[in-house]
Formats: C-alpha cells, sequence, structure tokens
C-alpha cells in the first residue's frame, strides 16, 4: 500500500511538472498560446515564434528545472546531514559563499575570457566549500557535536556578513557589471541561454547520479550515530561526501539561476512529509518538487508581473520565508 502512494505521487508530481513546462512555455511577455507552441513543434509557425520559443523561453525553462531539482537535492543532503528540517543551502550561507567568488570574478575579472567562464564552477564550488566548512567548524560543541540551532544561527550570520562584503565590491565597478551581480543577488535566472547549459548540463547530471547512488549509505544516516556505526557505516566520510555533493549542487545552481533561497528547504520538507525518509524516493521526488517550485514561481514573475522587473528569487522568497517562519514555530 505504500509503494501503491508512492508510485501515485511520483506520477503526480511528474503530471504537475509538465503542466507547468507546458504553461511557462506557452505564455511570457510576448503574447502567444499553446496553439503557438504546438506550430512550433510541427514546424509551421513564424521565424519569430521559433526564436522567443526556442532561444529566450525553453533554455530559461531548462534552466529553472535544473537550478531547482540541484537546490532540492542540496537541501535533502543538508538536512540529512544536519538532521536538521531547516538546513538549507541558502539559509546556511553556501549560495552567499559561491555568490562572492562569482561577484569577485564578474566585478575584477575579463567575463570575455572563455577560460575565466570555464572556471567559474569551479571557483564557486570553492567558495561554497569554504564557506560551509566555517560554518560547520563554528557550529561544533566542545564535545564535537553539532547543534541544529548553532548551525542555522552560524550560517544565517555568515550569509548576512559575506552579503555585506559583496555590496561593499559592486561599490567599486562599473555600472553594467553592477547590475549583474545585484540581480543575481536577487534571484534573477541568468543561465537561460544555450551555451550555458551545455557547459553545466552534464556537470549536474554527474553530480545527480552520484547523489542517488549514495541513497543506501543515506538512509543509514538518518539512523542514530550508534545505530549507523554498528550497520557498518563510516560516518565521517559519508558526511563529508554528502557535504561536497550538497555544495557542488548548491554553487552550480547558484551560477545557473542566481542567489535563490528556501527551494531546498521548502522541497526537502513537504517530500519527507508526505513520502517519508527513504532517499531511493524522497530524493527524485525532492528534485519533481524543487522543478515545479523554481518553474512555477519564474513563471509567475513572467506571466503576472509583467513590467514590474520581480526577480524569481524574490518570488520564492515570498512563498519561502514564511514556510520558514512556519517551521520555526513546530519544531522543538
Amino acid at each position: 500500500m505504500k509503494k501503491n502512494k508512492q508510485s501515485f505521487s511520483i506520477i503526480i508530481l511528474i503530471i504537475l511538472l509538465l503542466l507547468v513546462f507546458i504553461l511557462s512555455l506557452s505564455m511570457g511577455y510576448a503574447k502567444s498560446s499553446l496553439i503557438d507552441v504546438i506550430e512550433v513543434l510541427v514546424g509551421k509557425s513564424s521565424s519569430s515564434m521559433i526564436f522567443i520559443i526556442t532561444k529566450i523561453r525553453l533554455p530559461r525553462i531548462i534552466a529553472c528545472m535544473l537550478g531547482g531539482a540541484s537546490l532540492a537535492l542540496s537541501g535533502m543532503l543538508l538536512q540529512t546531514l544536519t538532521k536538521n528540517p531547516l538546513a538549507d543551502s541558502g539559509i546556511l550561507g553556501i549560495n552567499t559563499g559561491a555568490g562572492l567568488v562569482i561577484t569577485i570574478m564578474v566585478g575584477f575579472l575579463d567575463m570575455t575570457n572563455p577560460m575565466t567562464i570555464a572556471l567559474m564552477p569551479l571557483f564557486a564550488m570553492i567558495g561554497g566549500i569554504l564557506t560551509i566548512f566555517i560554518v560547520y567548524v563554528m557550529s561544533r560543541k566542545k564535545n564535537n557535536n553539532i547543534s541544529p540551532t548553532r548551525l542555522i544561527i552560524t550560517g544565517v550570520g555568515m550569509s548576512s556578513m559575506l552579503s555585506g562584503v559583496m555590496v561593499s565590491l559592486i561599490s567599486k565597478i562599473n555600472d553594467f557589471k553592477m547590475t549583474y551581480i545585484v540581480e543575481w543577488l536577487s534571484g534573477k535566472v541568468n543561465g537561460g541561454d544555450w551555451t550555458t547549459l551545455a557547459i553545466f548540463s552534464p556537470l549536474l547530471l554527474l553530480i545527480w547520479i552520484l547523489t542517488y547512488s549514495r541513497s543506501h549509505s543515506l538512509n543509514i544516516m538518518n539512523l542514530n550515530e550508534q545505530t549507523a556505526l554498528a550497520l557498518g557505516l563510516n560516518l565521517q566520510r559519508e558526511r563529508l561526501y554528502t557535504l561536497i555533493l550538497s555544495t557542488a549542487l548548491a554553487s552550480l545552481s547558484v551560477v545557473l539561476v542566481g542567489n535563490i533561497t528556501f527551494v531546498g528547504l521548502v522541497s526537502g520538507h513537504i517530500t519527507r512529509r508526505f513520502l517519508g525518509n527513504d532517499h531511493r524516493i524522497s530524493l527524485p521526488a525532492s528534485m519533481l518538487v524543487g522543478m515545479i517550485i523554481l518553474l512555477l514561481a519564474d513563471t509567475i514573475g513572467r506571466i503576472l508581473l509583467v513590467g514590474t522587473g520581480i526577480p524569481t528569487g524574490i518570488i520564492v522568497s515570498m512563498i519561502g520565508a514564511p514556510y520558514f517562519l512556519y517551521l520555526m514555530t513546530t519544531i522543538d
């Protein structure tokens, strides 16, 4: 019965994702409809509509899906690692750490150099890893245990501090680069072009596969420490792997879709609540939820808030922040 419920839930999520995908593809700044999308698919549309669908909307939609799924996976891994349902890459400072590196690269390096662009994902991951390492160390108690409350507070404090550093840095660069960085800080989707997707898609897909391959170990990590050790799990090594994978997912997402928080927290918590803690089910389910959340937020921004210039990250925060406060009041 439980397996039937899980399978049904996955099917429902896939259907919802397809509906949001079609809605997002058929609507936007330019006036269009589902008929226009069908005409593009069968090759009977105008060149302008083909350009809008294939060069503007579709890459942006794919970027949102990749970013949403990766942020959701990162959140799930961090929640398993810390045994804290409030854990999220944005709250723990990973996004801001990666963003600080991106700010330095965009502000002070030549972004027309292909080598600079190629190295951006690597340096973003290094920035995220260094940040979460500092947060992790500062959150440890004298008995070497991690306090969930200290972890959240330290992450929020680190994120605020690094955001202040970024604001100081952008005051020293030209207006064009400053606009780009400010839009990134607000969570504007910047990775919506085929060249960027060609670089990031293989990396993210590889990390997705590596993450899912550790489902069994993640299930054991959900147990108490004594039981996990008795089952032969090398906890120190698995925690390190989990931290590296979650940071890599969040950091690459930051480059792709900007500084977007709460996706991992909301999708991870919803998935665990309705589908349980079996990572063989919860990981792919959380990815689907993350895709739906980010794609829906981006679609709302493009359809209902035309001309406002409100980034996707702001819309996600309007959903995620109240949910975060609700969880704060329900967790012991």
